[in-house]
């Protein structure tokens, strides 16, 4: 507990300290609209919600002490964030969006803590399969979005109540979640789901604080170690195991619901929460998606169109997949330099994103030339654009072009084996469903085959003690009938 204090006045001393910090922050950020609004074409309802995110000190803090109070990595973070924001069309994520998950109390906000944090309460039991042909990260990230972008402004929305109470540290920065895991038992066991969520996490650095999970049984340690491989140190400490009676430490016992081993008889019911209702309520917004795109998708090629090219002083631009602060790409020859430390793999297109592929396109123009056009640019030695010679940038595009060409041929003489190795993964895994299934119908049978399975050595440990424990009665027994035997024959002896 003196922890949890320790490390909110903390906190509060660094926000305080870096006030002004925050400001020249929120100022560059405000600068930034006025080029996003022109580069999608914002409505003014979309640009507000610019504006309200940005009005967020408490957000712009967490990033600024995420990235080590770097002032121009912090700008870099968040600006990317926003265009984040803008392509995945956050603000429209509404109560409207998750009404499905909505019908049963899978996760609500209710009360703080001692520490006046938010808390969020997760009951696994209600958990809904995703649709038969649908991906479940697809299906489940709608509602992480929901719940995060709730927990947001809610943080937020206390820290300036407090500030205008006039508390002494008034700073909340991150909820606290109960996470229940009594009779819940379709879990999805899917690596990249859980890789998904830390991504998205990112979005949202130290939003969540302490994570605890409840009636977390044996049969969920599998879950755990696949958690811990993508984890890092930092949020695997965020992680607790307690029991029902140690949450009374941190959280007042009239605000911990019965379920939980509380005393308040608060029953959740989605037409009577006042939290999503505040902030996620449902309210019209014209879509820019496509309906063949998934919104999750970073890219704006369906965009480029109709879109007008971004101005060319904008004071940070980052790229968009990537939380990878970088310099402006809007000066040509800082542009010509990163590429040229590209890798060849990079450069063809395997691990860059689709938007910073249009950037080049749009930033270089007439330079993204085809080799039987390379001659005639070869001819013009002298011609300067932006300080750099064009020969340098269409040998450089010829010769990634030819070496692209050889990696097709070799990755062609090597998709028959490809081919089979998905074709055995695919067997393999028809294979695992179907023993898993014929397990399932056995199920209290199959929990103590691997219990035995996985306590083996105990077991047959166990075991020879016991023998081991029955002989030495047994001995025991026979020397002492033995001993009582031959008091007997004594005294006889001593009698005749």
């Amino acid at each position: 507990m003196e922890i949890y204090q320790k490390r909110q006045l903390e906190n509060n001393q660094q926000y305080k300290a870096y006030e002004e910090t925050i400001d020249s922050i929120q100022s560059a950020l405000r600068r930034e609209i006025s080029h996003l609004v022109q580069e999608f074409e914002l409505s003014a309802e979309e640009a507000e919600g610019i504006e309200e995110f940005i009005k967020d000190r408490a957000t712009v803090f967490r990033f600024l002490r995420k990235n080590n109070y770097s002032l121009t990595t912090s700008i870099s973070l968040l600006l990317d964030t926003i265009r984040w924001r803008i392509l995945a069309e956050i603000d429209s994520i509404r109560v409207s969006t998750v009404r499905d998950f909505l019908n049963q109390p899978l996760v609500y906000f209710h009360k703080t803590d001692k520490f006046n944090r938010p808390i969020l309460i997760v009951n696994l039991a209600y958990l809904p399969q995703a649709p038969m042909g649908c991906d479940v990260t697809e299906f489940l990230t709608p509602l992480v979005i929901f719940v995060l972008e709730t927990a947001r402004l809610l943080i937020w929305d206390k820290t300036r109540e407090r500030i205008e109470l006039g508390i002494l540290n008034p700073l909340v920065m991150d909820i606290v979640i109960l996470v229940e895991f009594k009779n819940a038992t379709s879990l999805p066991m899917d690596i990249t789901l859980l890789k998904s969520f830390v991504t998205l996490l990112r979005r949202y650095p130290g939003l969540t604080g302490t994570v605890n999970l409840l009636n977390f049984g044996w049969m969920y340690q599998g879950l755990w170690q696949m958690c811990k491989l993508i984890l890092s140190e930092e949020a695997k400490s965020k992680v607790n195991f307690p029991r029902l009676k140690d949450l009374k430490e941190t959280i007042e016992e009239e605000d911990l619901i019965i379920e939980l081993g509380g005393k308040d008889e608060f029953i959740w019911d989605s037409t009577r929460d006042e939290y999503y209702a505040k902030y996620r309520k449902s309210h019209i917004i014209i879509s820019r998606r496509n309906s063949n795109c998934s919104i999750y998708y970073d890219s704006i090629d369906h965009l480029q169109s109709t879109t007008t090219t971004r101005p060319t002083n904008s004071l940070y631009a980052t790229p968009i997949a990537s939380l990878t602060p970088v310099t402006s790409h809007t000066n040509l020859n800082n542009l010509a330099k990163v590429y040229s430390n590209l890798s060849l793999q990079t450069k063809l297109g395997n691990n860059i994103s689709p938007r910073f592929r249009s950037t080049l396109k749009k930033t270089l123009g007439d330079l993204f030339v085809t080799p039987s056009s390379s001659s005639s640019s070869a001819s013009n030695d002298n011609n300067m654009i932006a300080g750099v010679p064009s020969w340098v940038l269409s040998e450089k595009l010829n010769a990634i072009h030819q070496e692209s060409n050889n990696s097709n041929n070799n990755n062609n003489n090597n998709s028959w084996l490809i081919r089979l190795l998905l074709k055995s993964q695919h067997i393999s895994r028809q294979i695992t469903l179907k023993v898993l299934r014929k397990l399932i119908r056995y199920k209290s049978t199959f929990y103590w085959v691997i219990a035995c399975f996985l306590l083996r050595n105990g077991v047959q440990e166990l075991i020879q003690h016991v023998f081991m424990l029955m002989m030495q009665v047994v001995l025991d027994f026979n020397s002492v009938r033995n001993t009582a035997l031959m008091s007997t024959l004594t005294r006889g002896q001593m009698t005749l």
